[in-house]
């Protein structure tokens, strides 16, 4: 596999900048699929902002991630949808354009009223 482009401190300021928008996508994929998966932040390095655009924020399903993980069986990835809650959490997947991947596993955070 190949390496990722950002430093794992990058890729938690980006989750951190955009946690709201990654539980929304989150939410509604899984609301509307019924089916556990993984957020995928599409990252592009011409534009290395904090903030991500919609189109850089899809909610995946485990019957679609081979779509665009080939190799997420091998990964951390397959451990961390299996064992998650998605009513309480999220498992978020940076995909960057050489095919390199990485996951994280975390809490869902409601917004402020």
């Amino acid at each position: 596999m190949s390496q990722a482009l950002e430093t794992p401190d990058q890729q938690i300021a980006v989750l951190e900048a955009n946690v709201l928008k990654i539980c929304q996508v989150c939410d509604q994929g899984y609301q509307a699929l019924g089916e556990k998966g993984t957020v995928i932040v599409l990252r592009q390095l011409e534009n290395p902002t904090l903030e991500l655009e919609d189109w850089q924020v899809k909610y995946r399903p485990l019957s679609r991630i081979d779509d665009i993980l080939s190799d997420w069986k091998q990964t951390p990835l397959q451990d961390m949808i299996i064992r998650y809650n998605p009513d309480v959490s999220v498992v978020c997947t940076f995909l960057y354009p050489n095919g390199a991947h990485t996951s994280y596993h975390f809490g869902k955070v409601s917004p402020s009223d």
